[in-house]
């Protein structure tokens, strides 16, 4: 007896084959379904990575909104006198930073002397035209930006504040001989209590006495913070972050009035 052979497939009326069973492709689509599902819950469940804060703005401070700022010049033998209305833009972590400076006492003072001193040193003409103009407002933003945005040690409420932790604090000379200017959430100060030491990143290791107030801490590009020891936590080992919480964009002087 010949061998059976498989059944020849059948065709319709139009002369078409008739299809074969999706059984196996409809079995194949799920699996890939329940991949797809699987994997989609599994990114959902993955933890996102912590970033470091950036600043955002950019946001408008006027410095003296109850008035403006008068100085005399050199004209003259400083008989005369400009006043306006300084302001800023400015970039922050948080761009409400600039008008919690204000609940600092001697934000404001600090601010008048400093732009009263770059006006005594500076002429009529050199302060309200041309290139002059400019270069003022260039002065202005190098003596402003150190106390609208101060370095902080930790994060303190205000820059002199004590860091609790660790106990420290910024000396007091940082205010005027400070240069240190990086972004808080980028650097951070190295402690060692039990060895007497402190870093900044890959800055030289300074060593500091009982009782030390001014210990000039440098960091790897050369420029300084004054730290403040008196009353380290003697144990206190760790990392403190350190830097300046915004910067200055542009000064605008606005109309300038010269008498």
């Amino acid at each position: 007896m010949a061998d059976e052979e498989d059944d020849p497939p059948v065709d319709d009326e139009a002369g078409e084959e008739t299809p074969k069973s999706r059984g196996p492709l409809k079995l194949l689509g799920a699996v890939v379904g329940l991949i797809g599902a699987g994997a989609m819950l599994a990114v959902m469940a993955m933890p996102k990575t912590a970033t470091t804060p950036t600043f955002e703005g950019p946001g408008t401070h006027i410095f003296f909104p109850q008035g403006e700022i008068v100085g005399n010049p050199l004209d003259d033998n400083f008989s005369r006198y400009v006043k306006f209305s300084p302001s800023c833009t400015y970039f922050a972590y948080d761009l409400a930073y600039p008008e919690a400076r204000r609940n600092d006492p001697t934000y404001e003072t600090l601010l008048r002397e400093a732009f009263q001193s770059t006006i005594s040193r500076s002429k009529i003409d050199d302060i309200i035209k041309g290139a002059g103009k400019d270069a003022f407002a260039a002065a202005l933003e190098d003596i402003a930006e150190p106390i609208l945005f101060p370095v902080h040690l930790g994060d303190t409420a205000r820059p002199y504040d004590q860091h609790e932790a660790s106990g420290l604090r910024l000396g007091d000379r940082q205010e005027r001989e400070g240069t240190f200017r990086g972004p808080f959430h980028e650097h951070t100060l190295k402690v060692d209590a039990t060895r007497s030491t402190l870093q900044i990143e890959g800055g030289p290791e300074v060593e500091f006495q009982d009782g030390d107030r001014e210990v000039i801490v440098e960091a790897p590009d050369g420029t300084k913070v004054y730290v403040d020891t008196s009353d380290i936590v003697e144990d206190f080992i760790g990392e403190v972050p350190i830097g300046v919480k915004g910067r200055i964009r542009t000064i605008m002087t606005g109309e300038i009035m010269a008498q």
